[in-house]
């Protein structure tokens, strides 16, 4: 991959190049101001940008939208300590900030570990593909399940989705997002301060209740077991996407008894492609965000490649879709 780094500390950045030349990426260019990065990026835009979250002379979010708009790629936020700084990165992720890190350093060898495994997960999704035959079973209709899978951009379309469904919907609600598992917590918090609905991390042997949204959490892949319980599972261990939208589709389409709706928001990639085509081959309601407010049109882009879509809506749009999906599935229980 061609890296671009945009950061104001000169040591920071040697580290980077070197750490980039040890799993065999180039840097095309580094920059030390936003403005200076809009430059180089009308020259060269790279296949993943690493940009410093402080970065002075413009907030990240404004340069990442900026960037999403003009020259998307994809990007990681960099910054003093993910922990300490919550709201700045669910806002670089809202603009379309793919993932965040703690800058690596020399004292503190798992940052730099850190820094590899999703410099190298990156460059595994711009390759993924996956091909899954869609698991059919009967259905009744009873508690529906709503399933969200995102990535890119997510954050900032889940809580436009989201704050438009009913209160007390009789639904149980699943959102898949692609990120690391230290930054679920705050985000299932920082998306429960916006929205009405009741929002927490899906845990493993939990009994999923109507009218909550429960958010995947860990490195692993969130599952739903014949029981009706969810879990967790390290398989497949080598995809890229974690948590993965497939698999959780994949596992509700086996083991979900009642009707459900799929939706599939921006995102890198085509993760949820398969797994929202399963949903469709098993009779239930498809959505994808249209592409002109999609952050990144890669996922849904991917499932509607399939048709795996029966609506294609506008992100302002997908939850009064939902609201009427639930009207009509309350009609016939």
């Amino acid at each position: 991959m061609k890296v671009a780094i945009i950061h104001r500390d000169t040591e920071l950045t040697h580290l980077l190049r070197y750490l980039l030349a040890d799993v065999g990426h180039e840097v095309c260019w580094i920059a030390d101001t936003g403005k200076q990065g809009q430059k180089y990026f009308q020259q060269t835009i790279p296949d993943l940008l690493l940009l410093e979250l402080d970065v002075t002379d413009i907030t990240a979010s404004d340069l990442i939208r900026s960037i999403m708009t003009h020259t998307p790629t994809t990007i990681i936020v960099i910054c003093k300590s993910v922990q300490n700084s919550p709201g700045k990165v669910f806002e670089a992720m809202s603009a379309g900030a793919l993932d965040a890190c703690t800058e690596p350093s020399t004292l503190n060898p798992p940052s730099i570990q850190d820094v590899k495994r999703k410099i190298q997960n990156i460059n595994s999704l711009h390759k993924a593909s996956r091909l899954v035959t869609p698991n059919q079973i009967q259905s009744d209709k009873n508690i529906p399940l709503l399933a969200i899978g995102a990535s890119t951009g997510g954050p900032a379309a889940l809580v436009k989705v989201l704050s438009k469904i009913a209160p007390n919907p009789n639904a149980v609600i699943v959102v898949i997002q692609h990120m690391d598992m230290q930054f679920s917590v705050g985000m299932a918090k920082w998306i429960d301060e916006q929205i009405k609905l009741k929002v927490e991390i899906a845990s493993a042997h939990q009994k999923p209740q109507p009218g909550t949204v429960y958010i995947a959490s860990t490195d692993d892949h969130l599952i739903i077991q014949p029981s009706g319980l969810f879990d967790y599972t390290a398989e497949p261990v080598k995809y890229p996407y974690r948590p993965s939208v497939d698999v959780f589709f994949e596992s509700a389409v086996a083991n979900w008894p009642h009707q459900m709706i799929g939706v599939l928001l921006t995102g890198m990639g085509r993760d949820g492609a398969n797994g929202l085509l399963s949903f469709y081959n098993r009779g239930m309601l498809t959505i994808a965000q249209n592409e002109a407010s999609c952050a990144v049109f890669g996922m849904p882009k991917a499932a509607i490649a399939l048709n795996a879509a029966q609506k294609i809506l506008h992100v302002d749009d997908i939850g009064n879709a939902i609201n009427q999906a639930l009207l009509e599935v309350g009609r016939t229980v």
